[in-house]
């Protein structure tokens, strides 16, 4: 997404983060030992609605979330910015 994030947790980054792919493979244990009796070779990406299931780590704190939490954490820094401040009637 082309939009600017902000960490929602440390408030102190805008611009040193990861892009977090999921991916995933079938996989079958034993209940008892725990042992993996079943790898698939193969790896797939993890889609939501279609899209790829992008999380978005900060680079200073380590926070991961889906990529809309730091979008709006920009946005919402940004509105705070522009709104003048003063006393409320």
């Amino acid at each position: 997404m082309e939009q600017p994030y902000l960490c929602p947790v440390c408030r102190d980054n805008r611009q040193d983060f990861l892009q977090v792919y999921k991916l995933a493979r079938e996989i079958r244990k034993d209940p008892e030992t725990g042992a993996i009796l079943y790898a698939a070779d193969e790896w797939e990406a993890l889609t939501r609605d279609g899209r790829l299931d992008i999380e978005i780590r900060c680079q200073l704190c380590d926070h991961s979330a889906p990529e809309i939490d730091f979008v709006r954490a920009a946005r919402r820094d940004m509105e705070r910015a522009v709104r003048p401040r003063g006393r409320r009637a």
